[in-house]
């Protein structure tokens, strides 16, 4: 989940959760204040710390493969050298205990979104150029 670089780059991001276990955290109908005071906070203030500049966010949901709704925060990130490691939106969200469902994807040249976290036994490491 490393993502280096030798000179400012944009990388396109998504951190995701299933509605399901978002409205778990403060109910179905604090939903707003748990995105808004809580995980989206969190991850914006981790890429802060990180040195990851946010250049545009959208919020949008969408239905998987098993019919669950799912919340996907997407970012627009400029990225600068050396890079940034986006393991600092797991601590920060696993240090608050808003962890539970978390998945990142990250934009790919060609192929879409990928997913980054959670990562399989593989190491995920991206090298931009």
């Amino acid at each position: 989940m490393k993502i280096d670089c030798d000179h400012a780059r944009k990388v396109e991001i998504a951190v995701e959760f299933p509605i399901s276990i978002l409205c778990k955290y403060n109910g179905p109908d604090n939903l707003d204040v748990t995105l808004d005071d809580n995980i989206t906070y969190l991850i914006n203030e981790a890429l802060r710390k990180a040195g990851a500049y946010v250049k545009n966010k959208a919020m949008k949901t969408y239905y998987s493969a098993e019919n669950e709704e799912i919340l996907s925060y997407q970012l627009t990130l400029i990225v600068q050298p050396p890079g940034v490691n986006l393991h600092c939106i797991v601590d920060d969200l696993t240090q608050e205990n808003f962890h539970q469902g978390l998945c990142i994807k990250m934009q790919s040249q060609h192929h879409g979104f990928r997913m980054v976290y959670p990562q399989s036994a593989i190491r995920s490491r991206v090298k931009l150029s």
